[in-house]
Order: C-alpha cells, then sequence, then structure tokens
C-alpha cells in the first residue's frame, strides 16, 4: 500500500499549481468582449417616421432615442405597441419586437384610446 500512496503523491505534486487558479474578476471583465446597449440605440428621423411619433415633420433628419421615439409615439401620436414595433423595423432597418415596445410603455399612460364597449341587445 505504501508504494501506491506514493505514486500518488508524486502524481499531484507533478501538476503544476498555476494551471488551477481561477482568473481574477478584473481578468474575467477584460476578456468579455462589450455588447453595445440596445436601450440608448439612436434612430434617424425621416418625414413619415416623425409625423408617426411626434406628429410633426420638423423633426425629419433628426437623431433621437429608441426609448424616447417609443414613449413618444406612445403618448403623444398614441399609436398601438405593435405599430410602434412595425415602425421601429422600418426606420431602423432591424426587427424590433413588440416585447421591446412593451416593455419602453409599461406603466406609461398614453396609448390608443380604448374601442367604446358596443351596446348590449335587448
Amino acid at each position: 500500500m505504501a508504494k501506491h500512496d506514493e505514486a500518488k503523491n508524486h502524481e499531484q505534486k507533478a501538476v503544476s499549481p498555476v494551471a488551477s487558479v481561477a482568473p481574477t474578476p478584473v481578468e474575467t471583465l477584460a476578456a468579455t468582449p462589450a455588447i453595445p446597449d440596445e436601450r440608448y440605440k439612436k434612430l434617424t428621423l425621416d418625414d413619415a417616421g416623425s409625423t408617426f411619433a411626434y406628429g410633426d415633420t420638423s423633426k425629419s433628419g433628426q437623431t433621437v432615442n429608441r426609448i424616447d421615439y417609443i414613449r413618444s409615439a406612445w403618448t403623444v401620436g398614441k399609436q398601438a405597441r405593435g405599430a410602434i414595433a412595425k415602425e421601429l423595423s422600418r426606420l431602423s432597418g432591424k426587427k424590433v419586437t413588440y416585447q421591446i415596445v412593451f416593455s419602453a410603455t409599461k406603466g406609461v399612460a398614453g396609448g390608443p384610446a380604448p374601442a367604446a364597449a358596443a351596446p348590449a341587445a335587448a
């Protein structure tokens, strides 16, 4: 038994202690690629986009934050969330999901007026 234990101890000593050291948090952060924050993505407005959200063509050609555009279309333009997502996709040239628009407008007063209830048949 003693020879077997000595062989095991010899194998364990042969392992380099440097290989078992975990990277520090600073090294991990430095190795992680930077991901751009989509919340502050910029949009360049055209005539249709500025009319859609702001009801004003004078903003055409301006660059605005995407979240500001969404909230303006929701509160000022009284647009539906699905329509806002489609317009954002058109302006940015990249698919913008309904969930992004929902998260930006959740809890914010605005949106289209609710449909009037149909009178009950007697």
